[in-house]
């Protein structure tokens, strides 16, 4: 009893000891930035000084306490890499609404800034704070190494790394043909992949890979798009909210090429071993029910039923109006029959996609959240435009146009995930293990999946909170 607690006591001094300088390993690059924009005298006054190195000696020391938060709230959370990175970005969003919208101006005698106005005007500070936790959660990586029995913690081959900046090449080429000046800049093509290859390894299926693109290609929008390409092209940091709105046309771009070149990766990664006789012996033959086939079939079944709650939340308005852009007639019953139609194809290409991957209802649902919300730039963003003869709807004024579907997108994901895998479970794991090293192996791929839960959430909160403070309009 004494050494298990001994153990988790250094546990917890281990997670201190890494969190608090990776902590200040991302404050110093929020810093730096902070004398961009002129924020340290305000961070000075909480000692009453206006001087920026009394309020940068404050923002490290602050910086190093929430590291140290950090590292206790990743400890134990069977996180790899990708999943911590994802943590920190969250963890970063938190820290925005606990620290300039409420504790700050507390702490100066003024009421918590959390209407929608005064948080707009803290944007710039949002932004810090993402960055600030992208930077502390790969210090913490360093530092720390990833908690990953799983082991995704191994270091990636070169191959690995050859593979993931090819396929984020090609997704950037690709991007750049289909979408033209809407395309993001194509070095974070490749950047993006080799970022992939580096933090994650092994690829977990085109489900996961797809979600896990999508939310790299927020963080690269953010870290790419707002602060280094700037950077490098003498034009600043783009942290303003006007200037945040105006390159918001990027960010659906970021998302696609995040997904992209996470999806190419996987193709890549899977040709080489394909033919292998290592390969082949390594295969598991699936149970009843677990083909694609079946998946597909329950995906139809889970994407009617989402189809059916938004067609009823959103029958008497987008519903009739989308169907009869598409096909020229009006009405409730054809705008019913366009929607169900197109939910049924969507649930599925989630049934194809995300066989397998939801181990519990919490995880079905963070799968089907964030398919939602990339849905959400897909469809009334981008093809449904496309359908029309226009151009896709990435500015912040469309976006913000398009909160309803956004909602609705979100809604719709949900019932679509744990409906899907209250479909699956019945049929219990995709296959029986028949030897020790297969049981491990099984047991080491559900808590990777159940791993990946929090932190995909996460991001996926920050991601929200990021586009409505751009988008909304005060």
């Amino acid at each position: 009893m004494s050494r298990v607690v001994a153990d988790r006591r250094g546990s917890v001094a281990r997670a201190v000891a890494a969190g608090a300088p990776a902590g200040m390993a991302g404050g110093l690059l929020f810093g730096l930035a902070m004398v961009h924009i002129g924020a340290l005298p305000t961070i000075a006054t909480l000692v009453g000084s206006g001087s920026s190195k009394a309020g940068f000696a404050v923002h490290m020391a602050i910086s190093a306490a929430v590291g140290a938060g950090f590292g206790l709230l990743v400890r134990g959370q069977r996180c790899g890499a990708t999943e911590t990175l994802f943590l920190g970005v969250g963890y970063g969003a938190l820290w925005w609404c606990i620290g300039p919208l409420t504790l700050l101006p507390l702490a100066l005698g003024q009421p918590p800034a959390w209407q929608l106005q005064a948080a707009q005007q803290q944007f710039p500070s949002l932004v810090g704070h993402l960055l600030y936790g992208v930077g502390t959660a790969l210090a913490f990586v360093v530092l720390h190494g990833p908690d990953d029995p799983a082991g995704r913690g191994r270091s990636p081959t070169v191959g690995a790394l050859l593979r993931g900046a090819l396929a984020g090449g090609l997704a950037a080429v690709l991007l750049q043909w289909v979408l033209g000046d809407r395309s993001p800049a194509l070095v974070l093509g490749p950047a993006l992949g080799v970022a992939q290859a580096a933090l994650a390894p092994r690829t977990q299926g085109a489900g996961a890979a797809l979600v896990r693109g999508q939310a790299y290609g927020f963080v690269a929008w953010v870290v790419g798009e707002l602060t280094v390409l700037p950077l490098l092209g003498d034009a600043g940091l783009r942290w303003s909210l006007e200037e945040a709105r105006a390159s918001f046309v990027s960010l659906p771009g970021c998302l696609l090429l995040g997904a992209l070149a996470a999806l190419m990766r996987g193709c890549l990664d899977g040709l080489a071993p394909l033919l292998s006789s290592e390969h082949l012996r390594a295969y598991r033959g699936a149970t009843a029910g677990s083909g694609v086939l079946a998946a597909g079939l329950r995906g139809a079944i889970a994407g009617l039923l989402g189809g059916t709650v938004i067609s009823q939340l959103m029958l008497q308005d987008a519903v009739p109006a989308v169907a009869e852009r598409l096909t020229g007639s009006g009405g409730l019953l054809v705008g019913f029959a366009v929607n169900l139609a197109i939910a049924v194809a969507i649930g599925v290409s989630y049934g194809l996609l995300f066989r397998r991957l939801g181990q519990d209802v919490t995880c079905a649902l963070g799968w089907g959240l964030s398919y939602g919300f990339l849905w959400w730039v897909l469809g009334p963003l981008t093809l449904l435009p496309a359908l029309l003869g226009s151009e896709p709807q990435w500015t912040a004024a469309a976006a913000g146009g398009a909160l309803t579907a956004l909602a609705s997108h979100l809604v719709y994901g949900a019932c679509l995930g744990v409906t899907f895998h209250l479909l699956e479970a019945p049929f219990g794991v995709p296959w029986l293990a028949r030897t020790r090293g297969e049981a491990l192996r099984a047991q080491r791929r559900l808590d990777e999946l159940l791993a990946v839960t929090p932190a995909l959430s996460a991001l996926l909160v920050a991601m929200l909170l990021t586009v409505l403070v751009v988008v909304v309009q005060a």
